[in-house]
């Protein structure tokens, strides 16, 4: 049977070539046939042939048992289901072949779609921006991306092995306590920062993150500077985070990595324009730039805005009787008592000489007044004999305070007024703090 159909598909593959060639079909028709003759000869060797001798075997056991028992029927029915198993076989391993193909056909088609995404974040995220925006965008995107219930970065004090929160989404940061990171030693923060590889968990349970979330990605970032930083990812199920290639998650690593160091960079630089090289505060040039969106952020919103203009009782002194290094350190210690004495939301500035100016947003005038004799009763209590000072020697200031909108509605107006106070506190004796007449007045 098998050199019958040889035989056929010969002579049907001559009768094609033959065709051709009238046809001027060329080496085109040389080249059907032959593929002709490679599909016929892969069937006749590989699937007839074995079929064929099947039959052969199938027909001598049909005359050896019939011979014996006269039971023919029985074997065809044997015969039948044999040639309908190799026929299950083949139909079975083509389709389990082929539906491998196309689950690994999907496979990479996702995850050249979560390159392709990740590129395009790592555009985004490697802007040109402060550090914090960098943290809120980068965020924003990561959690999308990975589709985290919670998501936050933390970032590891070298020195010290202390976490802070640089940022989340999910939860607000002042419901975390990055602390317990420290005492969990399965935390798989501090696995993922001391082995600096990705790291995938389940059930872990430290109190960092609220408990429904059983599934936990974390994905170290070694920045310039002192310390670490990880990207923290939770969710409620596993099945985005397996979907995500570890390919994919390094892509995002480096980008992640690049523009944290980056934006550190620019902060760094942004903070050499807008400080003061001595005091480390912000110059004048970036508080006149800071008054004046606060002043508009205050009109809009009907929130007071408080101005407070400082200055160092009888400075002169202190460079005429001890030299100016000793003034300069003096000026720094007052910077410091000040720095720590504001908010986060208020700017602290040296606006030149020994003055100094603080910008105190959603502040009433009596508010200010009253934290402006609190640091003045700090550095009065204070003995700075680490300065070159004698040890009776003392630290006061004056303080004068003007309120937007009560008191004016411009940057120039509240300086104006601040000042005023300021020289009427130093003609009542100085060492106080007061405000200007005309707003004294209208009490």
């Amino acid at each position: 049977m098998a050199a019958l159909l040889a035989a056929v598909l010969g002579l049907l593959t001559l009768g094609c070539w033959l065709v051709g060639s009238r046809q001027n079909a060329g080496p085109y028709a040389l080249i059907a046939a032959g593929a002709f003759v490679a599909i016929s000869g892969g069937l006749v060797f590989f699937v007839f042939r074995p079929l064929d001798r099947l039959l052969d075997e199938s027909r001598r056991r049909l005359a050896r048992d019939e011979r014996r028992n006269g039971h023919p029927k029985d074997q065809v029915a044997e015969l039948g289901d044999l040639l309908g198993g190799l026929i299950d076989v083949l139909q079975t391993g083509e389709a389990a072949q082929a539906a491998e193909t196309w689950r690994d056909l999907a496979r990479l088609r996702a995850h050249n779609r979560q390159l392709v995404e990740v590129g395009a974040i790592g555009q985004e995220i490697n802007a040109a921006l402060p550090y914090r925006e960098t943290v809120a965008r980068s965020l924003e995107r990561a959690k999308s991306f990975l589709h985290a219930d919670f998501i936050a970065l933390l970032s590891r004090d070298l020195n010290h092995g202390r976490f802070a929160v640089d940022g989340s989404l999910g939860v607000s940061p002042r419901s975390l306590d990055p602390s317990r990171c420290a005492e969990a030693e399965d935390c798989p923060i501090q696995l993922a920062l001391t082995s600096e590889a990705l790291v995938r968990s389940a059930n872990h349970r430290c109190g960092l993150f609220p408990h429904t979330m059983t599934h936990q990605l974390v994905i170290p970032l070694q920045t310039d500077g002192d310390g670490s930083v990880a990207l923290l990812a939770t969710s409620t199920t596993s099945k985005h985070f397996e979907a995500v290639s570890d390919e994919a998650l390094e892509a995002l690593r480096g980008h992640l990595r690049s523009a944290l160091g980056n934006a550190r960079k620019y902060d760094a630089i942004r903070r050499q324009v807008v400080t003061d090289h001595l005091t480390n505060l912000y110059n004048r040039r970036f508080f006149m730039s800071r008054a004046a969106e606060e002043v508009t952020r205050s009109l809009a919103n009907q929130a007071p805005l408080s101005l407070v203009m400082i200055d160092i009782d009888h400075f002169k002194r202190f460079n005429d009787n001890f030299g100016h290094s000793t003034g300069d350190r003096v000026l720094q210690a007052v910077a410091a008592i000040l720095q720590d004495a504001v908010r986060t939301s208020d700017t602290c500035a040296r606006h030149g000489g020994e003055e100094f100016t603080l910008l105190l947003p959603n502040t009433p005038g009596d508010n200010a007044v009253f934290m402006a004799d609190r640091v003045r009763r700090t550095l009065g209590g204070t003995r700075f004999t680490g300065l070159g000072l004698p040890p009776d020697a003392a630290l006061t200031i004056s303080a004068g305070v003007a309120t937007c909108p009560r008191d004016a509605t411009t940057v120039e107006g509240l300086l104006e007024l601040a000042d005023r106070a300021l020289y009427r506190a130093k003609q009542e004796g100085r060492n106080r703090s007061c405000r200007d007449t005309a707003a004294d007045a209208d009490r």
